[in-house]
């Protein structure tokens, strides 16, 4: 019969792996975790597990990125995978790899909406958008259509629409970035703090259903309300020095290399996680300590 010394011994090794396994994972940099939390308590939502960043997909054993990380979203005018395209216009830096066409970054080059739906919503109160926010959400919309970049962030349309399967979901925007956008804006109008749900597309056309206008700074507050809830939380605002990264939509093509790269990390941690299934180590401390006590009380 195994004594109790014993027992208690093996039940404290067990333990004590289980806590190693939850504090002690490869990458890992407490020093950075703690600070960041300090900045801001968004932190605490974006993974703090920094995985080997690479360039090269090949050297990704065992992690889909070329499924994950460069993927185009099941809707109306994206390609089924990125490839490389001529873009001209705005849109131009997403060029090496697209998931949008030149014919698509033509429209957003020329358009003041997209999808039935006109930025400038306040024309009835005589409000036109500004040349500066405008340009925002073009790049918005680039990063939308073209970018293939975003796929550790897509998930389904619930319930799905005409014109896409699939969305953007908290995608970790930066907060100068984001700081950027709502200073351009800010003084702009709009008649709905939700872009996706605050207009009645019956009539074939985005109407408000709400036909009061106020300034963007009114209706969202601050510059991380507007961010996350213009687009109804296709954005999750995070520190630019978050460890794992996060990704800017007003870029030049060395931009959208970056992006790539933030994307990889992410698709990496994400790839590791479901694997392993979130807590390996923790698992495998417990399961022992489990396993250990049962076969005392059998004895």
């Amino acid at each position: 019969m195994m004594n109790k010394g014993f027992f208690c011994g093996l039940l404290l090794a067990a333990l004590l792996f289980s806590v190693l396994g939850e504090t002690t994972t490869p990458g890992h940099d407490r020093a950075k975790e703690d600070k960041a939390a300090e900045t801001t308590a968004n932190a605490a939502s974006v993974p703090a597990t920094t995985p080997p960043t690479t360039k090269d997909d090949k050297s990704h054993a065992g992690h889909v990125t070329t499924v994950m990380a460069g993927k185009c979203m099941k809707a109306r005018r994206h390609k089924q995978q990125p490839s490389k395209e001529t873009l001209e216009g705005i849109c131009a830096p997403w060029s090496e790899s697209s998931c949008c066409n030149a014919t698509t970054a033509k429209d957003i080059h020329d358009t003041d909406g997209s999808y039935n739906f006109k930025w400038s919503h306040c024309e009835h109160d005589e409000r036109h958008i500004s040349k500066e926010c405008l340009n925002w959400f073009r790049k918005d919309l680039c990063f939308y259509e073209c970018s293939s970049h975003g796929g550790p962030w897509i998930a389904q349309e619930s319930p799905a629409r005409k014109w896409r399967e699939e969305r953007f979901r908290n995608l970790p925007l930066c907060q100068s970035e984001c700081n950027d956008w709502f200073a351009a804006c800010k003084d702009d109008f709009t008649c709905s703090d939700n872009w996706y749900t605050g207009f009645n597309y019956s009539t074939g056309e985005g109407v408000c259903i709400n036909t009061t206008c106020r300034t963007i700074s009114d209706t969202f507050g601050n510059a991380k309300n507007f961010c996350e809830k213009v687009w109804d939380n296709s954005f999750k605002v995070v520190p630019n020095n978050v460890t794992m990264g996060c990704i800017k939509i007003n870029v030049d093509a060395e931009g959208v290399k970056k992006n790539g790269e933030v994307a990889h990390k992410y698709n990496d941690y994400y790839q590791t996680q479901k694997a392993t299934g979130g807590q390996p180590r923790a698992a495998a401390g417990i399961s022992v300590a489990l396993s250990v006590a049962l076969l005392w009380i059998v004895q």
